[in-house]
């Protein structure tokens, strides 16, 4: 019965507009509401259980490391910069700086006085240098970033010059400031896909690149966190919060699913990244327990029950920026029971866990120098939204190959096998085709023809 609503929505959504339409829409939200309802999954809201998830903190450590300290943070007025900076001002240290390009409209603390704000973006690189230079930061976090995957693909240029260049101007800066001791960067779950077609996720992924590339000569400590969607700043949530002035609400499709973390969960990852570091090497550190995914669809049928509004759901597809299908040997099936979509096969491999168990630390799979440093430079000089795409999807393209150089044979097997499984691909409607340069670059890792045959038969 739900996959014919399923079928009739989606044949009803390009024609929302026509008011007899409208209506058959609204009777089939209400069936939907009221058989969620009846399976018990519309009580609460879907993310009540992540709002309610708390993170282990070493207080007293960090307030050791960071007392007196100056501190600064660029995105310093987004939602995690602002709660960042908060939880660093309860921790006695010296002096925050937040950058942002952003107006300064104030941040509600009893220690404001300890706040700098300057406002500037991380791709002028001459102020950067000049506000380093004047306030001689100890710790820099940098969460400063373009985040929308929809805008990124129209917006290529600005997405890139701001992640990407932005990024590698506050590691330069970093490089070139005495005081700095260590620098934490903000990435995104995205980043453990091998590559990406995706503008946003790929100008991550190089930024990670970036950060652990640097971290092996460097006389400043790196670290970085990977996010997920976060509640308080998720892009899915306001749309779907934003019931009152709407005529309907529309999510990409049924069953898709995402997992989720608070705002104040993000501050302390940022925060438990300055002690889980080491010295000439990059650790990341996501959330371990973050719960089974929760579907977009019962989000939506939750707020428009809670709304009492009787507002119809349509399907819309996957906007771009959002249409990569999912490939299944991102996960390690190994061990089913520790499955975390934020680390990838390679990745757990070298991964621990902090001393209360609920965060994971790992490494990325390291590119070559050499192949970063053309990447950035032919980056630096294209022009134009299509070059830079093409550009960009380049470099990461030769960045992934040369990454694959290093990884363990094994696992690459594993990868294909778990990802290209008959019965999966069955299941999907999809095919090797739509995992697009991803198996072609880790087939060809194998170096061995041999290998190649045999695996592209078997699947």
């Amino acid at each position: 019965m739900i996959n014919t609503i399923y079928d009739k929505i989606w044949e009803y959504s390009p024609e929302i507009n026509k008011p007899a339409v409208y209506l058959q829409l609204q009777g089939l939200t209400k069936q939907l509401i009221n058989l969620y309802n009846y399976d018990g999954r519309l009580e609460e809201n879907p993310f009540t259980p992540t709002t309610r998830r708390k993170l282990s903190l070493p207080q007293a450590q960090l307030e050791y490391l960071l007392k007196n300290k100056t501190c600064m943070v660029t995105g310093g007025l987004g939602c995690v910069g602002s709660c960042l900076v908060n939880k660093l001002l309860e921790m006695e240290v010296g002096q925050v700086i937040i950058l942002d390009k952003r107006p300064y409209t104030g941040i509600t603390s009893i220690n404001k006085n300890k706040i700098v704000y300057i406002e500037a973006d991380i791709r002028d690189l001459p102020t950067l240098e000049a506000v380093f230079e004047a306030y001689q930061p100890e710790y820099v976090f940098h969460t400063a970033a373009q985040r929308d995957p929809g805008y990124a693909e129209y917006n290529v240029v600005e997405t890139v010059s701001t992640n990407v260049i932005g990024t590698l101007n506050v590691v330069k800066t970093c490089e070139k400031t005495p005081s700095v001791k260590q620098c934490v960067f903000s990435s995104t779950g995205k980043s453990s896909r091998y590559y990406t077609n995706e503008v946003y996720s790929a100008t991550k992924k190089i930024c990670e690149y970036i950060i652990d590339t640097y971290a092996k000569e460097s006389n400043v400590t790196y670290s970085m966190v990977r996010f997920t969607h976060i509640l308080e700043n998720s892009l899915m949530d306001m749309h779907l919060k934003n019931l009152w002035n709407a005529n309907f609400i529309g999510i990409h499709s049924p069953g898709k699913y995402v997992t989720a973390q608070n705002v104040v969960e993000a501050a302390d990852l940022l925060l438990n990244a300055l002690i889980h570091s080491e010295k000439h090497q990059c650790n990341f550190l996501i959330v371990r327990n973050l719960e089974w995914p929760v579907e977009s669809l019962e989000v939506a049928l939750y707020y428009i029950k809670q709304s009492q509004r009787d507002i119809p759901l349509i399907f819309q597809g996957n906007p771009i920026g959002y249409t990569e299908k999912f490939f299944r040997g991102q996960l390690n099936w190994a061990n089913p029971q520790e499955l975390n979509l934020l680390i990838n096969v390679y990745e757990n491999r070298c991964l621990s866990y902090n001393e209360a168990g609920d965060i994971i630390i790992s490494k990325i799979s390291s590119t070559e120098s050499i192949v970063l440093e053309q990447a950035l430079y032919e980056l630096q000089k294209v022009e134009g939204e299509l070059p830079t795409k093409e550009c960009l999807l380049t470099g990461l393209k030769n960045l992934v190959r040369a990454s694959l150089v290093h990884v363990d044979r094994e696992d690459t097997l594993n990868i294909l096998k778990w990802g290209l499984q008959p019965e999966y691909l069955f299941s999907q409607g999809t095919t090797m085709v739509d995992y697009g340069a991803t198996v072609p670059l880790l087939m060809d890792s194998l170096n061995d023809l041999n290998v190649n045959y045999c695996v592209a038969s078997t699947f």
